[in-house]
């Protein structure tokens, strides 16, 4: 059964430390020494400030959130005689952000995201809903992980955000996300932990010579003699196999370099050479795990990473380490669609 993520801990860890900091951290990020968010800032208008800049002008901004532009005029002057600072500058062509605008920006995003956390958090407390976090990764990593992961176990992600392998942790430095899944080690000062491997294979039609031979590992030398279609340099999948190579003192010079794998097998699927990929086989592919010298696996990793003040650290270290228990049951992900075979 999977394990309920109730925000037990979320709230404790919430109604201490982590609520005193909700305004000193972020008054540090906005003045330094010489500006204090004072206690009595309300969440609306920052709502509203958030909506100008986001929209580019009053106008659209009292449009969607639905207040009339006046009020929302009104308010934003005194937000800012409250902070002793302009913020947006009046322009005959609309809004304008200014230096002390740009740097509250990030500051009036960290404290809404944080009071909608906070939201999230009490209504699990409170029995009305569990807690769900969202997740940034790779499309692949949604397709073949996180989605199979949801459809069986219904785990705690309410979201996943594609995005390329090095703009995850952007996007979860950013707030936009409550964890980031990469190929990648999170960088220092975040809450880390390595959810397994995924096997890289070599997919080929079935009449090709190398499915001919069986479906046993295949051993990286012998791809040498093939014409091969990998990802660019920027994969993990393509780093690994150059820094195989390299160790075996034989440079790669692919045929094809799809930015998708999903390309890299339509290509392979057409004849034009092997395709080496981390995916599930599609287009009727045969695959075969790759090895390098001494018959060592070829894998790359997937990491996550996680804010560590966040206020559900130990729920989401909890679903974390769930998701890794997943991954290793089922070899490294699952088929798109597909589900565990039932034994009845």
């Amino acid at each position: 059964m999977p394990r309920r993520h109730d925000g037990g801990s979320a709230a404790r860890r919430l109604g201490g430390s982590a609520a005193r900091r909700l305004g000193g951290s972020a008054a540090r990020r906005l003045g330094g020494d010489t500006t204090e968010v004072r206690g009595t800032m309300e969440l609306r208008v920052l709502r509203y400030f958030l909506a100008v800049v986001d929209t580019g002008s009053m106008t659209a901004a009292a449009a969607r959130v639905h207040v009339a532009q006046p009020s929302i005029s009104r308010q934003l002057r005194s937000l800012e005689r409250e902070l002793g600072a302009e913020l947006l500058r009046r322009t005959g062509a609309g809004v304008q952000l200014t230096a002390a605008g740009r740097r509250f920006v990030p500051v009036a995003r960290d404290l809404t995201l944080r009071a909608a956390r906070g939201t999230e958090l009490l209504q699990a407390v409170s029995g009305q809903s569990p807690l769900h976090f969202r997740v940034a990764c790779p499309n692949s990593t949604i397709t073949h992980l996180v989605a199979p992961f949801v459809a069986e176990l219904g785990g705690p992600f309410a979201d996943a955000r594609g995005c390329e392998p090095d703009q995850v942790y952007e996007r979860l430095r950013a707030g936009d996300v409550d964890i980031g899944i990469s190929t990648s080690p999170p960088p220092g000062g975040m809450a880390a932990r390595r959810l397994g491997g995924r096997r890289i294979s070599a997919q080929i039609p079935a009449a090709h010579p190398l499915a001919q031979e069986g479906p046993g590992d295949l051993e990286l030398a012998s791809l040498l003699d093939h014409p091969v279609i990998v990802s660019s340099r920027a994969s993990a999948v393509r780093r690994t196999l150059d820094t195989a190579l390299y160790e075996q003192g034989t440079p790669l010079r692919p045929a094809f370099e799809p930015q998708s794998e999903a390309m890299a097998q339509a290509l392979a699927a057409a004849g034009h050479g092997v395709c080496v990929v981390v995916d599930h086989p599609q287009f009727d592919l045969c695959a075969r795990a790759l090895t390098g010298q001494g018959g060592h696996p070829l894998a790359i990793s997937l990491y996550a990473g996680w804010d560590p003040d966040h206020y559900a650290h130990d729920e989401i270290d909890a679903a974390v380490q769930e998701l890794s228990s997943w991954l290793t049951a089922n070899d490294g992900g699952r088929k798109p669609g597909s589900r565990p075979h039932s034994p009845f």
